[in-house]
C-alpha cells in the first residue's frame, strides 16, 4: 500500500539538499523506504541540484585531493553498518537504531495503554517510538513546536483523519489532537519533537513531564 499522507515539500527539498538534522533525516529516510512517490520527488530534487552544480565554475584541487578522498572512502567502508538479511517489518534506516524486530524492543510503560522507546536526543530533537494498544493513545495535547509522526505499524486516528503504515503527519502548534490507535494490532509510530508537548489534563501533563514528553 502506498502512503497517502506525505511530508511537506519543503522538508523533502531540505532532505535532498542535505540540510536536515539527524532526527528529521531519520524520519524522512524511513518514510522514503515506504513511499515510492516521495522517493521520486527526492530523486528529482537531487538531480536538479546536481545539474545546478554542474553550472558552477570549477575550483582548483590540491595535489593530494584524490588520495585523501580514497582514504576517506576506505574508512567509510570499515565503519559501514551491515545490511540485515533478515525479513523485517522495520524499515532499513531504523534498524541501526532499534534492531530488526519490534518484538525485541524493551518498551517503557507510560500508562493508559501507551508505551515508548527512546531512540535518541540531540540538542532539542527528541526521537521516540510510540506504541499504543487499540483504542488507546496519548491525551489531548497541543505543541510548542512542529511535531513529526510517521506511522510504522497498525494505524491511528485523530482530529485530522486516519493514518496507516507509511503515512506522515506534521502537527503544528495550533493543532489540538488526541491520536488513538485503530482497532486490530498495536499502533507503532516514529515521533520527532523539538519541544515538550502541552497536555490539557493536568494529571497526564505530570506523567508526560516525568517521562520527558
Amino acid at each position: 500500500m502506498i502512503p497517502t499522507r506525505h511530508p511537506p515539500e519543503e522538508l523533502l527539498l531540505d532532505y535532498a539538499a542535505g540540510t536536515t538534522d539527524e532526527a528529521i533525516s531519520l524520519a524522512l529516510a524511513t518514510h522514503l523506504t515506504l513511499c515510492s512517490i516521495c522517493r521520486k520527488d527526492v530523486a528529482l530534487a537531487e538531480s536538479l541540484g546536481g545539474a545546478l552544480l554542474e553550472d558552477e565554475p570549477g575550483a582548483p584541487l590540491s595535489r593530494d585531493a584524490l588520495s585523501k578522498v580514497l582514504a576517506r572512502l576506505d574508512a567509510s567502508d570499515e565503519d559501514a553498518i551491515p545490511v540485515s538479511s533478515k525479513s523485517s517489518s522495520i524499515p532499513e534506516p531504523l534498524r541501526a537504531y532499534i534492531g530488526d524486530d519490534f518484538a525485541s524492543i524493551r518498551w517503557t510503560n507510560a500508562g493508559g495503554g501507551t508505551f515508548f522507546k527512546q531512540i535518541f536526543r540531540r540538542k532539542r530533537a527528541n526521537v521516540r517510538l510510540i506504541r499504543s494498544t487499540p483504542g488507546e493513545g496519548v491525551g489531548f495535547h497541543t505543541h510548542r513546536a512542529d511535531e513529526y509522526t510517521l506511522c510504522l505499524s497498525g494505524g491511528y486516528t485523530d482530529e485530522t483523519g486516519c493514518y496507516a503504515r507509511g503515512d506522515w503527519q506534521t502537527a503544528t502548534p495550533d493543532l489540538l489532537h488526541r491520536p488513538v490507535a485503530d482497532a486490530g494490532e498495536d499502533c507503532i509510530s516514529l515521533s520527532v519533537n523539538y519541544a515538550p508537548l502541552r497536555f490539557r489534563h493536568w494529571g497526564i501533563a505530570l506523567i508526560a513531564k516525568w517521562f520527558g514528553f
